[in-house]
């Protein structure tokens, strides 16, 4: 088995029991559920913790499955090694300008311009940088996102998201 495969299933060793911890531990004893929350309008504050420990399971089991797939069919081998450029400076550069990034989203675009005009810029920036040169396809992509994030919350969650200052001045 490769080196780096190896590595996986180590950090999914490691990583699947915390997951598991998370959600059947500390989720419940720290994260109060009032009687009558969570009802027919309202989502249940544990409902985010749980949402992301579940994700990060399936994805960890996924990825597991994928592996055993591989596995079975004795492909393990072509599974190209990622780690090469860990630990470069080109790494720490983009970590440093995703973070600078993602700051200016939290504390700058969604506070002034609101969380769906603010996200549709994030994830268009986000996808540019992934690659994509198509001006066009990187304006649907973000737009599809924020269709899909007012779906998921405004309309089947009834979460309000927040609307920004520019919003408030235009409405009153």
């Amino acid at each position: 088995m490769p080196a780096h495969v190896r590595l996986e299933f180590i950090l999914i060793a490691i990583l699947l029991p915390i997951v598991a911890f998370f959600a059947f531990w500390y989720v419940p004893l720290s994260i109060d559920a009032p009687q009558g929350f969570g009802a027919d309008s309202e989502v249940s504050p544990r409902f985010a913790p749980y949402l992301l420990a579940a994700l990060m399971a399936a994805a960890m089991i996924g990825r597991l499955l994928q592996l055993g797939l591989l596995a079975a069919r004795d492909r393990l081998h072509a599974i190209p090694d990622d780690l090469g450029g860990t630990g470069t400076q080109e790494e720490t550069r983009r970590g440093i300008v995703l973070n600078i990034v993602v700051a200016i989203y939290g504390f700058l675009l969604v506070p002034v311009i609101g969380f769906y005009a603010a996200s549709f810029v994030l994830v268009t920036y986000l996808v540019h940088r992934l690659g994509e040169q198509r001006p066009v396809i990187v304006a649907v992509i973000g737009a599809l996102s924020v269709v899909f994030i007012y779906l998921l919350f405004d309309e089947l969650l009834s979460v309000r998201l927040p609307r920004g200052a520019v919003s408030s001045l235009i409405e009153g």
